[in-house]
């Protein structure tokens, strides 16, 4: 993988995870309800993994001998990365909290 795509990929995994999980957040409860199914369970867990991955590789690629701004990129990756992974596991749990079958 490329150096700089490896730094930023926390800027982009991330929210990119976060965006496709709201959405598929949004539908798939009411499938689950039709058909007796808990996968937004595997999708949720499936966004968290990709936001983690996208922290994980900006902290792999923070190397001492960069310059300080890519040291920042790689930094601002990692948290942003984990930012979004910790939004995704509260929005998994309200989605499982909050059941609209049972309503």
């Amino acid at each position: 993988m490329n150096v700089a795509a490896a730094r930023i990929s926390g800027l982009t995994l991330s929210p990119a995870a976060w965006a496709a999980s709201s959405q598929l957040g949004q539908m798939l409860p009411y499938v689950d309800c039709d058909m007796g199914t808990r996968w937004i369970i595997l999708v949720t867990f499936l966004a968290v993994a990709l936001a983690v991955g996208g922290a994980l590789i900006s902290w792999h690629s923070h190397v001492s001998t960069a310059s300080r701004s890519a040291r920042f990129i790689s930094k601002v990756g990692v948290m942003v990365g984990s930012t979004f992974a910790f939004a995704l596991i509260l929005q998994g749990a309200a989605t499982l909290l909050l059941n609209p079958c049972e309503r």
